[in-house]
C-alpha cells in the first residue's frame, strides 16, 4: 500500500472554490488507485492570522497564539473531512498516538491540523510522512515553487526547479521566523525531518488544485522538487 502526504497551505481555506476543488481531486486520486492512502495536513490561513493578531494585541503569549492557530487548522481539517465523507477518518488526530490509531483504520484519507505549539504544519506534514512510511510529500503552497528569495519582494529571485535539503537549509537559515502564524514555506525542523527520513518534497502551486492528481500519480506538474 502506497502512502502519500499532502500539505494544504492555509491560504487555500480562505477561498471556498479551492476547498471544493481539492475535495474533488482527493476523491479522484483515491478512486484511481485503490492501494493509495493519503494523509492531508491543513494549515490555518487568513482566519488563523487574524485571530493571532488580535490575541497579540490582547497580550497573549506566542504559545497561546500558536494554540489559536492550531485550533483554526483543525477547523479547516474538519471542513475537509465533512466534504470527503466516508473516505475520511471522522476526526482530525490531535497527537501522534491518535494519528497512529487513525492510520490503522481502513479509511482512505486522514486529515490532520496542527499538533503542538512551536511546530509549523509543514513540520507536522514531514513528521507524519516519516511515521507513516511515506517517501513523498506534496506541498500545495501559497507560491508556485521555491525561490532563492521571496519573488513577491525581490525582482532578482530565481526559481529552483530542483534543490537538495542541505542547499535549501543554507538559503533559509538567515530568514527563519518562529513566531506563530508567520512560519515560512518550509522551516528548518520540517526539512531536517525530511532529510533524516529520506522524504522527497514536491512544491506545487496551491492555487491550481488540478495539478494534484498528476503530481501524486505521475510525479509531474510540480514547481520544485526538494530531494534528501
Amino acid at each position: 500500500m502506497r502512502r502519500v502526504v499532502v500539505k494544504l497551505s492555509g491560504h487555500i481555506f480562505d477561498r471556498e472554490h479551492l476547498v471544493i476543488s481539492y475535495i474533488d481531486k482527493l476523491r479522484e486520486v483515491v478512486a484511481r488507485d485503490p492501494e493509495l492512502r493519503l494523509v492531508v495536513v491543513t494549515g490555518g490561513g487568513g482566519i488563523a492570522r487574524r485571530y493571532i493578531d488580535v490575541a497579540r494585541r490582547l497580550g497573549a503569549s506566542e504559545s497561546i497564539a500558536d494554540m489559536i492557530g492550531i485550533s483554526v487548522s483543525r477547523l479547516n481539517a474538519l471542513l475537509l473531512i465533512s466534504g470527503l465523507g466516508e473516505l475520511a477518518y471522522p476526526l482530525p488526530p490531535r497527537d501522534v498516538e491518535e494519528f497512529l490509531s487513525a492510520l490503522a483504520s481502513d479509511k482512505k484519507i486522514i486529515v490532520v491540523g496542527g499538533l503542538q505549539p512551536g511546530q509549523s504544519t509543514a513540520t507536522v506534514a514531514t513528521l507524519l510522512a516519516e511515521l507513516s512510511g511515506s517517501k513523498d510529500l506534496i506541498y500545495c503552497a501559497n507560491i508556485d515553487a521555491v525561490y532563492t528569495e521571496d519573488p513577491r519582494r525581490s525582482p532578482t529571485a530565481k526559481k529552483l526547479e530542483k534543490v537538495t535539503i542541505s542547499q535549501l537549509l543554507d538559503i533559509l537559515r538567515e530568514t527563519a521566523d518562529i513566531k506563530a502564524g508567520t512560519y515560512q514555506l518550509l522551516d528548518q525542523w520540517a526539512l531536517l525531518i525530511a532529510k533524516r527520513a529520506g522524504i522527497t518534497i514536491y512544491v506545487v502551486d496551491g492555487s491550481r488544485p488540478e495539478l494534484l492528481p498528476s503530481v501524486i500519480m505521475e510525479r509531474r506538474g510540480y514547481g520544485t522538487v526538494i530531494v534528501p
